[in-house]
């Protein structure tokens, strides 16, 4: 009866392992069930994001041919293609002023927080005070034939004025001295592309057609450099773009006078119109949608946003339509 018990026994055993190993072999052949996770993948933007509020309203900045900050970055103003000027308050947006020109509009410089001096399209040389809304005309300028206007050159310490037109050939230079009183001169033979007028070293610097850098120091007339392009003055410095032979900017440089002294060597060549110097010497490289500096590292502008470099190429908005922020100053 026991041998008979355990071989029993033995054959449930046999069995179930049988029927354990059929069940593995099926199991086998079938695939595993799926289990489907759903993940969420934050993939990183291909160029950092400026951080720009776009809080002010109501300037259109970015249908302007050309805007620039005042010299306390109060207020700014903007020219339009029609010979429009807008000035408008920076930190609100609110609309300080709106002129006009029939004749279109050359040229408009910031003399002071209020006061811009303005060439239209026909001469007609003028002042207009922002806070008291009224112009002031003061001459009427007539430039020989086939000269264009070109530059706008003054110092705010002497009050010196030079408006500058140009041909092929030459130049004609109406220059306003402290009293007011207007000279029509020539400087050389230059066909004059740029010019700044330093604050008070009374030295005239100007960038011909050929990509030389002059300065006109009490009449004396020196060469400073060539293949140069002058990208913005401040106080008695200017600085400037060394370019390749394709007109390309390579490098910046500031000349205080003196000495030159080189700021940065650009990652590749671009436009010497891209170019910004800010207040602290940084050099900038800005497109409609990016801003680069010297070190590669690239901001692009907030989306539906374009970036505009001002006038003066020392200051950068980013303008969404009507809503604008200031993102270099």
């Amino acid at each position: 009866m026991k041998l008979k018990s355990l071989g029993m026994y033995l054959t449930m055993l046999a069995g179930a392992a049988l029927a354990l190993w059929g069940a593995e072999v099926i199991a086998r052949s079938r695939p595993a069930p799926i289990r489907w996770h759903t993940v969420l993948v934050h993939e990183a933007p291909k160029a950092p994001v400026l951080e720009t509020p776009l809080r002010a309203q109501n300037a259109a900045l970015e249908r302007a041919m050309s805007w620039d900050p005042s010299p306390s970055r109060l207020a700014a103003f903007a020219v339009e293609p029609k010979g429009e000027l807008g000035v408008f308050d920076l930190r609100t947006g609110d609309s300080l002023a709106s002129l006009r020109f029939s004749s279109g509009l050359k040229s408009a410089v910031w003399v002071s927080d209020r006061l811009i001096l303005l060439l239209t399209g026909d001469g007609q040389l003028e002042t207009y005070d922002v806070w008291n809304r009224q112009l002031r005309w003061i001459a009427a300028l007539h430039a020989p034939a086939g000269m264009v206007w070109r530059a706008v050159a003054w110092s705010g310490y002497t009050n010196d004025l030079y408006v500058i037109y140009a041909g092929s050939w030459g130049n004609e230079v109406y220059y306003f001295d402290t009293n007011e009183h207007m000279y029509a001169e020539s400087i050389g033979d230059l066909s004059v592309r740029q010019a700044y007028d330093g604050a008070t070293d009374v030295t005239l610097y100007l960038v011909d057609a050929r990509h030389r850098l002059w300065a006109d120091q009490n009449g004396l007339l020196r060469l400073v450099a060539s293949h140069v392009a002058l990208i913005r003055g401040a106080g008695n410095t200017v600085y400037c773009a060394d370019l390749d032979a394709q007109g390309k900017a390579v490098a910046v440089r500031a000349y205080d006078g003196r000495a030159w002294t080189t700021l940065c060597r650009l990652p590749s060549p671009v436009s010497p119109s891209s170019l910004v110097v800010d207040h602290a010497g940084h050099t900038y490289i800005v497109s409609r949608g990016f801003i680069e500096d010297t070190s590669d590292r690239v901001a692009r502008a907030p989306e539906g946003a374009v970036l505009l470099a001002s006038q003066s190429q020392d200051a950068v908005v980013a303008v969404r339509k009507s809503a604008y922020g200031v993102v270099i100053d």
